[in-house]
């Protein structure tokens, strides 16, 4: 992810590679962030568990609005931006 953006950021943009996957797996990031968040509330208060429910919330508070702002950037970048343009349009952006 971080190499696409240097290549981004030095104006190499792969044309190989669709961006559309890197905000896909942030999206599943945050999904497994938040699947992880919630399952360690069970551990809380058990013996050898160092986990905190403060430190918890906050974590699963993160993760659940990152979900939030990688869906509503996808949403906007690639499905409703897809929809403006004609079909002619995105055989020419594609290729």
């Amino acid at each position: 992810m971080y190499f696409y953006y240097f290549l981004m950021a030095i104006k190499m943009k792969p044309k190989w590679f669709n961006p559309k996957w890197i905000t896909i797996a942030q999206i599943t990031q945050m999904v497994v962030g938040s699947i992880v968040s919630v399952v360690s509330f069970n551990a809380i208060g058990k013996p050898g568990c160092w986990a905190k429910f403060e430190n918890n919330a906050s974590i699963l508070i993160m993760y659940v609005s990152y979900f939030f702002l990688f869906t509503q950037f996808f949403f906007k970048r690639y499905v409703v931006k897809a929809k403006k343009l004609s079909p002619s349009e995105q055989t020419k952006k594609i290729a």
